[in-house]
């Protein structure tokens, strides 16, 4: 960690973005429909990830209908999401791995597993990195993994929770060693939401902050944080 951090400064960061953002509750899902979906969001916006993959499910309602017509007939209804080609090639391959190894496409089996045990199965998947990983285990598992993706990596960054040579790769073991296990779902979650509407990667909004004060970047350009 970049400082001696106390449980307590998670807790209360926490608190306030749920106060803001509101509190969270874990829905499970079928965990390869995570996947896919995380698939589709990389490299673009929920704005667009999330149409793709309700078109996709339109399209295909059971995955092995996916399965069966192959890459390209996957790759028009996903085209929102941006990089279409690829991405239809590595879920296609993720449905025929998965589809060779159980004969079924589903991944329910994977909350079964032991944590390590399963996150070395996913990270099995061509295309399938760390946060990909950690967010299904952590959404449909409920598994105790802290995902990393480019907000919750710059909101602490700033914060002054990790190291300043960190990535995002490091930044989940780390994260996931100094925060609680229980704050995870909705911390991640409010993390996420506080570096798309506040914390931006230039300009953020820090007068309107309501973490400022815990908030290194905040200290170190001498803006003062709103009282909270």
């Amino acid at each position: 960690m970049a400082k001696n951090l106390r449980p307590r400064t998670f807790r209360r960061v926490d608190e306030l973005l749920a106060e803001r953002y509101g509190e969270k509750r874990r829905e499970p899902r079928e965990p390869l429909d995570t996947l896919i979906r995380t698939i589709l969001s990389q490299n673009t916006t929920d704005r667009n990830s999330i149409p793709a993959f309700e078109r996709l499910k339109e399209t295909f309602p059971d995955w092995r209908e996916a399965l069966q017509a192959g890459p390209q007939a996957i790759e028009g209804p996903i085209e929102q999401a941006g990089l279409a080609p690829t991405k239809s090639r590595r879920i296609h391959e993720l449905l025929g791995q998965l589809d060779e190894e159980r004969g079924e496409l589903s991944m329910a089996h994977v909350c079964a597993m032991e944590p390590d045990q399963a996150w070395d199965y996913l990270a099995g998947f061509k295309g399938v990195g760390p946060k990909t990983v950690a967010i299904v285990l952590l959404f449909d598992c409920g598994m105790p993994f802290f995902p990393v993706d480019t907000h919750v990596f710059r909101v602490a960054s700033r914060l002054g929770w990790l190291p300043e040579d960190s990535t995002p790769e490091k930044a989940h073991d780390t994260l996931r060693d100094a925060i609680p296990e229980e704050l995870y779902f909705q911390l991640h979650l409010n993390m996420v939401q506080h570096g798309r509407e506040c914390c931006h990667p230039s300009r953020p909004d820090c007068h309107h902050c309501p973490i400022a004060r815990f908030c290194d970047a905040c200290k170190h350009d001498e803006v003062q944080p709103r009282e909270t």
